[in-house]
C-alpha cells in the first residue's frame, strides 16, 4: 500500500500548501500576465475580433490559477482590450484610433516628475492615446497666442497667480477637487472657488548642507532653531580660505529674495505694506540680513550666479558647505557623490518657508478634452505618485501616501521627511500678490540696494510705493501677449 503524504503549513491559522507562492510572487505573476497580455494585444498578436487562448492554457502559461488568471482578465477587460463572451471565449476588442495629446511642459518639470517614466506608463494603460511633449519657457504666450493648441499645460503657483491677473482663467478647464490633496495644495491654485490647476507635487525651500564639511570643521549640523545671524557665525567657520565658503545662494532668483520678505509678514500684512509699522521693521531687518550675506566674504564669495544651477554645481563641487534649494532641486544630486542633509530655513522673525508647488491644467480649447482629462487623472492616482515618490526626491501631492511612503529607488537625504514638519510655516508666492512687473521692479530696487546705491529706509519706501502703484494697476487691462512667465526654481 502506498500512501500520498501533502505537506501542508499554517498561515494565519489556516491550512494551505507549503508550496503556494508568496503574496509578492503571486502579484508579480498577476501584473506579468496583464503586462504581457496588454502588449501583446496592442503588437497585434492577437488580431482584432480574434480570441485569446483558452483559460487553460493562459492558466498553465503564467502558473496561475484559474480564479488569479480571471482577475488580470478583469483588468484588461476595463481597460477596454477584451469582452468576455459567455461560453465562448475572451473574444480582442478592437483598438480606437490613436488620438495624440499636446502636453506643454517645461524641461524642469520633466526632470521634477520624471515624467518620460509617467508618459511611458499612461502609454502602457492608454494605447490609444498618444502624448506629445511641447517643451515651453513661457505659460502665458502658449495660452494665448494662436496656432495649434496646446491640450494640456504644466503650471506652478508664480504661473497661475499671473494667469489670473491676465484674465486668463477663462481659457483654463475647471477641475474638481481631489480629495486626496492636502488643502495647503489646492488653495493656491483656487479663483473664485474653481480649481484650475491640479497640483502634482511639491517642494518646500530648505538649507542643504554638506555633512563631511561639518564635521571636519566641527560645526553642529543646523536645525530648526538656526536663525540668520547664526548661519552667518557657522558659514564663517565653515569656509576654508582655500575656496571653499560656507554659504551661497541665487538671490536674484523669485524663488529666493522673497523669503526675507514672507519671513516679515503673514498675507493680511501684505495686503497693504505701508499700513504696517511692524512689517516695516521686519522688512528693514530682514533685506539687511540678505544683504549682510552677499557683502560678507568671509563666509559667501563674489560669484555672480546666472541662475540656481550654477549654486548647485558649486555645491556639488564641494566649493559651498551649505545652499538654499528645494526638494525638486535635489534631483540634481541623484547621482553626485555627496553626503548631504537638510535643515528648515533659517528664520529672524516670523517661520515661513517658500512652497514650491508644481501642476498641470488643461485648455479649454483643446480638441481631446476627454484624453487630456484622462491624462490629467492619471498623474494624479495613486499609481503614478507613488512612481513620483520612488523615483525622485519630489514630494508627491497624493495624501495618503506620504505617511507611509513606497520604497525609495533614489537615495534620500537622512531627514528627507523634514517637509511632514514644517508644513505649518509654508508660504506661497500668493501670500505676497506681487505681478510680474511689480517683480521686476522690486528686483531693481533690491540690486540698487546690494550695491549701497539706496539705503533700507529708501528701499522700503520705494518698494511699498511700486506696491501700491501695482495695486492700483490691478483692474487695468493688460496685453498678456507681451507677458514672459516662465519656469524658473
Amino acid at each position: 500500500m502506498y500512501i500520498k503524504l501533502i505537506l501542508y503549513t499554517s498561515e494565519e491559522g489556516r491550512v494551505i500548501p507549503k508550496n503556494r507562492p508568496s503574496k509578492e510572487r503571486y502579484h508579480e505573476r498577476l501584473n506579468g500576465l496583464i503586462a504581457t497580455l496588454r502588449h501583446e494585444i496592442v503588437e497585434g498578436t492577437y488580431p482584432p475580433e480574434s480570441y485569446l487562448p483558452s483559460e487553460i492554457a493562459l492558466s498553465k502559461r503564467f502558473s496561475l490559477s484559474n480564479k488569479s488568471l480571471r482577475k488580470g482578465l478583469e483588468v484588461l477587460e476595463k481597460e477596454g482590450y477584451i469582452r468576455k463572451i459567455p461560453r465562448v471565449g475572451n473574444q480582442i476588442v478592437p483598438l480606437r484610433p490613436r488620438a495624440v495629446i499636446r502636453f506643454g511642459c517645461s524641461q524642469t518639470i520633466m526632470r521634477d516628475l520624471r515624467m518620460e517614466d509617467l508618459i511611458e506608463e499612461f502609454h502602457l494603460l492608454h494605447p490609444s492615446i498618444r502624448v506629445e511633449v511641447v517643451p515651453y519657457v513661457s505659460v502665458v504666450p502658449e495660452i494665448t497666442v494662436g496656432g495649434e493648441p496646446l491640450d494640456v499645460l504644466s503650471a506652478n503657483v508664480y504661473q497661475f497667480l499671473e494667469i489670473v491677473r491676465l484674465g486668463l482663467t477663462a481659457q483654463l478647464e475647471v477641475l474638481p477637487e481631489p480629495e486626496d490633496t492636502h488643502p495647503f495644495l489646492l488653495e493656491p491654485f483656487l479663483h473664485e472657488g474653481k480649481l484650475f490647476v491640479q497640483p502634482l507635487g511639491f517642494a518646500p525651500i530648505v538649507l542643504c548642507y554638506n555633512k563631511a564639511h561639518f564635521a571636519q570643521s566641527g560645526v553642529p549640523e543646523p536645525d530648526g532653531s538656526w536663525s540668520w545671524d547664526e548661519l552667518m557665525m557657522h558659514a564663517t567657520v565653515l569656509s576654508n580660505g582655500a575656496g571653499r565658503y560656507g554659504f551661497g545662494f541665487h538671490a536674484m532668483s523669485e524663488n529666493r529674495w522673497p523669503i526675507f520678505m514672507l519671513q516679515s509678514g503673514g498675507r493680511d500684512e501684505w495686503e497693504a505694506p505701508w499700513d504696517s509699522e511692524s512689517l516695516r521693521r521686519k522688512l528693514m531687518k530682514n533685506m539687511k540680513i540678505c544683504k549682510d550675506i552677499l557683502h560678507n566674504r568671509a563666509m559667501s564669495p563674489l560669484y555672480l550666479s546666472e541662475d540656481d544651477k550654477e549654486i548647485t554645481k558649486l555645491f556639488v563641487d564641494g566649493k559651498l558647505s551649505m545652499i538654499l534649494t528645494n526638494y525638486a532641486q535635489m534631483n540634481d544630486f541623484l547621482n553626485a557623490d555627496l553626503e548631504y542633509d537638510i535643515s528648515p530655513v533659517p528664520t529672524q522673525h516670523d517661520p515661513a518657508t517658500l512652497l514650491i508647488t508644481i501642476g498641470a491644467c488643461i485648455c479649454k480649447d483643446s480638441p481631446h478634452k476627454e484624453e487630456a482629462h484622462r491624462f490629467l487623472r492619471f498623474m494624479a492616482s495613486r499609481h503614478a505618485q507613488e512612481l513620483i515618490q520612488s523615483g525622485t526626491l519630489t514630494v508627491p501631492s497624493y495624501r495618503p501616501i506620504l505617511a507611509s511612503p513606497v520604497a525609495s529607488r533614489v537615495k534620500r537625504p537622512g531627514r528627507y521627511s523634514l517637509f511632514r514638519e514644517i508644513m505649518f510655516t509654508f508660504r506661497t508666492h500668493k501670500d505676497l500678490q506681487f505681478s510680474d512687473a511689480l517683480r521686476l521692479k522690486l528686483l531693481y530696487l533690491l540690486k540698487e540696494y546690494w550695491a549701497n546705491l539706496i539705503g533700507e529706509e529708501q528701499l522700503c519706501d520705494r518698494m511699498f510705493q511700486a506696491i501700491r502703484e501695482d495695486r492700483n494697476r490691478d483692474g487695468n487691462q493688460v496685453d498678456a501677449s507681451k507677458c514672459f512667465i516662465g519656469d524658473r526654481t
